[in-house]
């Protein structure tokens, strides 16, 4: 099944479209989960599909598993994988599991500033918008505890895989004033550019990076492989042993904190025009500060799953 080339063929005919992102694509999601699957223990596994299998009927979640050929540990992999997408399938009010969708879950706004000069200034004074940050702590806490039933860790393990993907995209964490924007810029989906989707405003571009910056190559025939291509590139470029003392266990607020400065200090160069198209040199400069956040985002997942579900 190649839903990865059927999903870039969809983007070609929808290209008139200004729909709201979803944070990183399915691409991007997928990469993230990955490489936690990659750095999780062999009991954190096998729990986080135990839940999977546990998932209430008509949630979608079953429907996730591949149905090929390969061998089930494989194909148990990429349920896991599948399922840090679900929260963006949810959405449509036609699928089964729209009764699980939380649209204010996949953001957290914090509110800063930038003059007309490209100065810049935080502001406490508004509070945050939004509940990523709220749902991963209490998430991270449902899957330790015996008291919460496996049936309701099942809609939640895919939320977390979602979530910490989301916190690491820099613009779900971010809002930023200006004279135009005077409520905030709802993480860049007020930035417009002359492109057409997902070129079309600040945030899409950034939900859509991974997946423009790593073309599919001829050596990926399936999503699957193309998946783990990009997850091995960019954790071979970014590995845990140069990053352990980044991973700051459980501190999801410094997480999304950090996504903030990453927008402040990179979402928005002065040569960076409203309205217009993004230069070409934009995506260099976006994607040297995304792969680092991609990497982690995997590491700390890991990391909260290894806890959780590990013993």
């Amino acid at each position: 099944m190649m839903r990865l080339r059927a999903a870039a063929l969809l983007s070609a005919a929808l290209l008139c479209w200004s729909t709201p992102a979803h944070a990183w694509d399915e691409v991007g999601h997928k990469v993230v989960a990955r490489i936690a699957w990659n750095h999780m223990t062999p009991a954190a596994r096998q729990h986080a599909i135990r839940l999977l299998q546990a998932a209430p009927p008509n949630s979608g979640i079953a429907e996730l598993l591949p149905r090929d050929g390969r061998p089930l540990e494989e194909r148990q992999r990429d349920w896991f994988v599948n399922a840090s997408y679900w929260p963006d399938q949810i959405r449509s009010r036609e699928h089964p599991g729209f009764r699980y969708a939380h649209s204010d879950w996949h953001y957290v706004n914090f509110f800063w500033e930038q003059r007309p000069d490209g100065t810049r200034r935080d502001r406490p004074d508004i509070p945050r918008a939004g509940f990523l940050i709220d749902q991963e702590m209490r998430i991270a806490a449902a899957l330790g505890s015996p008291s919460v039933p496996d049936s309701a860790k099942a809609t939640d393990l895919p939320w977390l895989l979602h979530l910490v993907g989301d916190a690491h995209q820099p613009m779900h964490n971010s809002a930023r004033i200006t004279a135009r924007d005077t409520a905030g810029d709802r993480g860049a989906n007020e930035f417009r550019l002359a492109g057409l989707y997902p070129f079309n405003n600040l945030h899409a571009y950034w939900d859509a990076l991974i997946g423009f910056s790593v073309p599919w190559t001829s050596a990926s025939r399936t999503e699957h492989d193309h998946v783990g291509s990009v997850a091995r590139q960019i954790a071979a470029r970014y590995p845990l042993t140069a990053m352990r003392g980044r991973v700051l266990p459980g501190q999801f607020e410094t997480w999304s904190r950090e996504g903030m400065r990453v927008a402040q200090a990179v979402g928005y160069p002065s040569w960076l025009i409203r309205d217009q198209r993004a230069p070409a040199r934009y995506r260099p400069h976006a994607w040297a500060a995304a792969q680092p956040r991609v990497a982690l985002a995997g590491y700390r997942l890991a990391d909260v799953l290894n806890r959780a579900l590990g013993s």
